[in-house]
């Protein structure tokens, strides 16, 4: 797919990163632009095809030594690397934690924490509120009606998501029902919802990075909730519409276990 400078007027789901980079350069950045775009502040840099090759070892292992492999002309890294500059700490966790299992276990061996912290990786959303134990349940229990209509007037406001995956975003490029985000709750101060946006991702970026480890969330299975991301309120124009959330093969009921 081509570069497109004004990718985040695509669509709303996009438009969560309008203000937090600048993509009017002309053409692909390269590895080395991004590090210019977003690495000044970062605990690692972005390196090319080349220079990863060069270090003969996997991903995270490269990931470890600071260099994240990102490859040219490609939307999934790109957005890959935004979220590194979104979520730095959390980011640089989430490998830490890779290379527990590998020190562990082996670079053949995946484990299942290994497997859930892919899942949160490429597909996570981080939804911040100001009371955790309200809105869990609800969301556990799929109450996608009550979420998304009883209370819409929440969202934006005491209740705001955050993509964390970067798949979500390249699925962005051509959103389709289906699209479902692999979530986290994490509650935050009142005074949280009012802030800059940039002084919003840093706070929420330090907050899920401890709780994420205080937690050991990955050790438990299924810690990810589910959340249809067209369902919310102003990020698909028709869910403007009640009778959008019928649809029950999207918006679906919980199974019994």
């Amino acid at each position: 797919m081509d570069w497109d400078a004004a990718v985040t007027e695509r669509n709303a789901v996009l438009a969560q990163l309008a203000g937090l980079i600048d993509t009017s350069t002309a053409h692909w950045p390269a590895p080395s632009e991004l590090n210019q775009m977003l690495g000044n502040h970062l605990p690692v840099r972005f390196i090319d095809d080349n220079d990863f090759a060069a270090l003969n070892c996997y991903y995270e292992q490269a990931v470890a030594q600071g260099m994240v492999p990102t490859r040219a002309a490609n939307w999934h890294d790109f957005f890959g690397a935004v979220i590194w500059a979104l979520y730095p700490e959390t980011k640089a966790l989430l490998n830490r934690l890779h290379m527990v299992d590998i020190q562990a276990h082996g670079l053949r061996q995946r484990t299942p924490r290994r497997d859930r912290i892919t899942h949160f990786d490429e597909c996570g959303m981080v939804l911040a509120v100001t009371d955790k134990a309200e809105i869990e349940p609800w969301l556990r229990e799929h109450q996608w009606q009550l979420l998304f209509l009883d209370q819409r007037h929440r969202w934006g406001k005491s209740w705001q998501p955050f993509v964390f995956g970067h798949a979500l975003y390249e699925q962005a490029l051509a959103p389709f029902i289906g699209m479902t985000a692999k979530c986290v709750i994490v509650e935050m101060a009142d005074d949280f919802f009012t802030l800059p946006l940039a002084e919003r991702y840093a706070m929420l970026d330090a907050r899920l990075a401890v709780e994420l480890e205080q937690s050991a969330l990955f050790d438990q299975p299924r810690p990810l909730r589910p959340l249809p991301m067209l369902g919310i309120p102003g990020w698909w124009p028709a869910n403007e519409d009640a009778v959008f959330y019928d649809n029950q093969d999207y918006f679906r009921p919980r199974r019994n276990r």
